[in-house]
């Protein structure tokens, strides 16, 4: 073997093991020592690598990458060897000539620099691939440790300690040692947070167009400056500043770093930044749209606790929600609501009224409004508005309702209606009832100036008796419509008898088969109620001259009669022995007017059923057993033992 092809060999054994450019380098020159030069070292700029020498003195300018050049230095003459792969250069191999080597083989020795060049070009691209593997392991481990931080903010109730750990964060895991926050606050970007070791002065308040944190944030963009000094708009808190990275926080304001040296900041900070800085937003954000849900939710709660109609949620299997004015209109609490069916509270009779989701009968924003009829356990009946809407619940079609009582209202509209009926009788008593005695009255004094005859003065008299009977019977009837307000336990018997003892009936009789049955009645209309009954059972059964009777019965007359108040399980009823009423007149008998004789005003038991209505009570003539007799009935009324 030849010694320049043994060089060869020695140099491709020492690139083979080699694991680094530097051992390369030092290796080659080992190598070429071996294979019989008495020195060789590797230059580029500067010295790399010896074997041989101490202090070699290489030539400014090393040789091209085509040819080996001999060099007289000052140990003796040298060979230059490139060590070059294409285009790719690695520095120079340089060693003593002797009779070992042949210059003129310059293929090998040419070979023997690409070899070394090969070599370094591996060893180096292995180093950078190692280096980024380094730096991709640290970008992990920082992507890692800032979805950390970004899940403690989430857990975060408050601005400020978001802020805190953002700074927190860009110390240690992003290793900015000058770092702070400002929020954009009427104008001004305002330090909400500071890096550990900052005083406040570090950092001031501006107007947020000023500076570069200014144009950060009106740009929503990032700014790196290298060197501050060079930069127009750049005026940082403190002179010893050199460089910058200004980072916008969606909207909210600006994240800025500064370091004492140029050029501290690469494109990869700036990244980790805007991803740390897009977590602060994304929580800021979070925070705030919770904190203005849980401010409408308190006010909606608010509103809905407070209101005065019912307000319901409710399915077709029952209901999810009921506020407080739920449970006071139905009558129940709120778990007995919460677990029964939404038709047990609604009148049988409106059931068919209720709103359903059931099959898609009824899509989302659909609105509906109807009355219907509470019923409460204790039976007594609220009459109600319900006004609906198909909302999403829990993430299913449910119905919100809005029930607002309107009982009141129907009563008073019932009441106006009885008003308008009232006067209705007025007009008619005034233009009819009235008329027929005042001409009576009339002619009769137009007879008795005439002739003088007294009995004209008496016919006179009695159409004004007449008169005045059908006033009194109005007024009664006007009075008689108002709603009882009030009402306290009576006792039956104490009542029919006060009010009999005010009848003029000396020819008739009374029996009481109450016992201590007691109704929940307003006592002077009730009084009114039994006088009413007694006198027309008394004026239409009796003819003595002696009673004293008004002309308001209903019935042929007859002697006295015997008039018998009995109990009823909801209510009482009132029968007498007399003539008795027509079967085919029982439903007529309560009408305004109704009456079987002549001067009769009908007016009797118009106001009876206009007391019993006004307690909600019901009254009825009925058919008696005999041939003889009337019988009234008042049920549907409280009865107490």
């Amino acid at each position: 073997m030849t010694h320049e092809r043994r060089l060869l060999s020695n140099v491709r054994g020492a690139a083979h093991r080699a694991d680094c450019v530097t051992g390369l380098h030092e290796a080659v020159c080992r190598a070429v020592v071996d294979s019989g030069p008495d020195y060789a070292y590797v230059y580029g700029p500067g010295v790399e690598a010896t074997a041989g020498i101490e202090d070699p003195d290489p030539p400014e300018t090393p040789p091209d990458a085509e040819h080996v050049e001999t060099v007289d230095a000052d140990p003796g003459r040298e060979y230059h060897v490139p060590l070059s792969d294409g285009d790719d250069r690695h520095g120079t191999l340089a060693f003593a000539a002797d009779d070992s080597v042949d210059s003129s083989d310059t293929d090998t020795l040419l070979a023997v620099g690409s070899t070394v060049a090969l070599a370094a070009g591996k060893l180096e691209a292995e180093a950078d691939n190692r280096d980024l593997d380094a730096d991709l392991e640290v970008e992990r481990r920082q992507f890692r440790k800032l979805h950390s931080i970004a899940a403690q903010m989430v857990g975060c109730e408050e601005e400020q300690s978001i802020y805190h750990l953002a700074i927190d964060a860009a110390e240690n895991i992003l290793e900015f040692d000058i770092c702070g926050i400002d929020v954009a606050r009427d104008g001004y970007l305002v330090p909400v947070a500071l890096s550990t070791g900052l005083d406040s002065e570090d950092s001031i308040r501006r107007p947020d167009d000023e500076g570069i944190a200014g144009q950060t944030y009106q740009d929503d963009k990032r700014i790196i400056v290298d060197d501050v000094t060079d930069h127009e708009v750049a005026e940082p808190a403190n002179d010893a500043y050199r460089s910058l990275l200004s980072v916008p926080i969606q909207g909210i304001g600006v994240f800025q770093a500064a370091a004492e040296r140029e050029a501290a900041f690469s494109e990869r900070d700036a990244e980790l930044a805007e991803l740390l800085m897009s977590h602060v937003g994304e929580t800021l954000s979070r925070l705030w749209s919770d904190q203005a849900l849980r401010e409408s939710e308190q006010k909606y709660r608010t509103v809905i606790e407070q209101s005065h109609d019912a307000v319901t949620i409710h399915r077709d299997d029952g209901y999810d929600f009921v506020n407080p004015r739920g449970t006071e209109l139905f009558g129940r609490d709120e778990d007995t609501i919460l677990d029964i069916d939404v038709r047990d509270v609604v009148h049988p009779g409106d059931h068919e009224k209720l709103t359903t989701v059931a099959d898609g009968a009824a899509e989302v924003g659909d609105q509906e409004t109807f009355e219907a009829r509470v019923q409460r356990p204790d039976g007594d009946v609220r009459h109600c508005e319900f006004s609906t809407t198909i909302i999403t619940y829990q993430g299913e079609p449910a119905v919100l309702a809005s029930i607002r009582d309107i009982t009141e209202r129907k009563e008073r509209e019932r009441e106006l209606e009885r008003q308008n009926e009232r006067l209705d009788q007025f007009a008619g008593v005034v233009s009819h009832d009235l008329r027929s005695p005042l001409n009576v009255a009339s002619g009769s004094l137009d007879l008795a100036r005439e002739t003088g005859d007294p009995e004209h003065f008496d016919r006179a008299a009695n159409a004004l008796d007449r008169m005045n009977s059908l006033v009194e019977d109005v007024l009664a009837l006007a009075r008689q419509g108002r709603l009882v307000d009030e009402t306290e336990p009576v006792s039956l018997a104490d009542a029919a008898s006060d009010a009999w003892s005010s009848v003029d009936a000396p020819e008739s009789t009374v029996r009481f088969e109450v016992d201590s049955a007691r109704v929940e009645a307003d006592h002077g209309r009730l009084l009114e109620l039994f006088e009413n009954l007694f006198r027309n059972a008394v004026e239409h059964g009796s003819t003595s001259p002696d009673s004293q009777a008004r002309p308001d019965a209903v019935g042929d007359g007859s002697d006295g009669v015997t008039v018998t108040v009995s109990a009823l399980p909801d209510g009482f009823a009132v029968e007498d022995d007399g003539p008795g009423i027509p079967e085919d007149s029982l439903d007529n008998v309560f009408e305004r007017g109704f009456t079987s004789t002549d001067d009769g005003t009908g007016f009797g038991l118009a106001i009876v059923r206009e007391i019993a209505e006004a307690h909600d009570w019901r009254v009825d003539a009925v058919p008696t057993d005999g041939d003889r007799g009337a019988r009234f009935e008042v049920t549907e009324a409280s009865i107490l033992d």
